[in-house]
């Protein structure tokens, strides 16, 4: 369903871990530069793949598209690893080390974030706590999980706290709560059936998780809100009114909390949660490439009002 036109990388992570990425927008010729470059970070059980549209899409406009296999997830070459993570700050850690790669790289050339999903609550996170360096011109949020649609019950969190203690490597098998592929619409995180029924056999997604990536995955999120206040760089947040995993209303919330004073906010009122593979999807890039572009621009005059003076 998905044909690549991406070429495929290797980093080496602080602890010198490979770990693959996906670029777009490689092949410029050496004389031009790019006008800016995006890095993607994919949500749970995603991969760098996902952000194909996206990445095709910002090439036509010389801006190049970087996207990191996160480690733990579906397409973490150690294979042990896959749906398990020990702690928050090892993802910090590899993002922290990733931006820094990208940046000696591009130098002098605008760096973005682009999340989706839980990468773009984990970007939140990151930002929140990220030296002035790590500090991106801009940040797009893309159906941001920032809250939990539904609470636990009492005996869910007690179940899952005990488990955590005494046994925090054991695996969860996600099949049996998230069978959406059957269920009706409000279930769905595309109107998309084909790529429904791609992804429910891709070869990145996980089936189970440990009880400690769980719990790295529920603070990242809970922690959202709190962190909110902290990002202060200029943001877009574009969501869906059908999103199966968070409310309008949430994520309006966290919009108002958001720190910086340059913020948009764009709902697709008949998108699902993946809007990059939702019949919406053109009009989704148009808006982000209009946002991101419109950035470039005005960073651009700002830089030649700077020479001539």
């Amino acid at each position: 369903m998905i044909t690549p036109t991406c070429t495929q990388h290797e980093w080496h992570a602080p602890g010198g871990e490979a770990f693959p990425y996906s670029l777009w927008g490689g092949d410029l010729p050496p004389e031009e530069k790019p006008a800016a470059v995006v890095v993607a970070i994919h949500g749970l059980s995603g991969a760098a793949i996902d952000f194909e549209p996206l990445g095709s899409h910002l090439a036509r406009h010389r801006v190049v598209t970087l996207a990191p296999e996160l480690r733990g997830q579906g397409n973490d070459p150690e294979e042990s690893r896959r749906g398990d993570l020990e702690k928050i700050e090892d993802w910090f850690r590899d993002l922290s080390a990733f931006f820094l790669l990208v940046r000696s790289r591009y130098p002098d050339t605008p760096v973005y974030y682009y999340g989706e999903s839980l990468g773009a609550a984990l970007l939140i996170r990151f930002l929140a706590q990220a030296l002035a360096l790590e500090q991106p011109a801009g940040v797009v949020l893309a159906s941001p999980v920032v809250a939990f649609k539904e609470k636990p019950s009492w005996w869910q969190e007690t179940v899952f706290r005990v488990l955590l203690r005494l046994r925090p490597r054991h695996r969860v098998d996600v099949r049996k709560y998230t069978k959406r592929e059957k269920d009706g619409p409000s279930k769905w995180v595309t109107r998309d059936e084909a790529h429904r029924n791609w992804f429910r056999d891709a070869p990145h997604r996980i089936e189970f998780f440990t009880m400690r990536f769980f719990k790295c995955v529920h603070d990242i999120i809970t922690g959202c809100m709190a962190a909110a206040p902290q990002v202060r760089v200029p943001t877009l947040l574009v969501y869906a009114a059908n999103d199966v995993f968070i409310t309008t209303a949430q994520v309006e919330k966290f919009f108002e909390r958001i720190g910086s004073s340059d913020k948009e906010l764009q709902l697709f009122p008949e998108s699902y949660h993946l809007l990059l593979h939702d019949f919406d999807k053109t009009q989704a890039l148009e808006r982000i490439e209009g946002w991101l572009l419109g950035r470039i621009e005005k960073a651009s005059n700002l830089r030649a009002g700077a020479l001539k003076r």
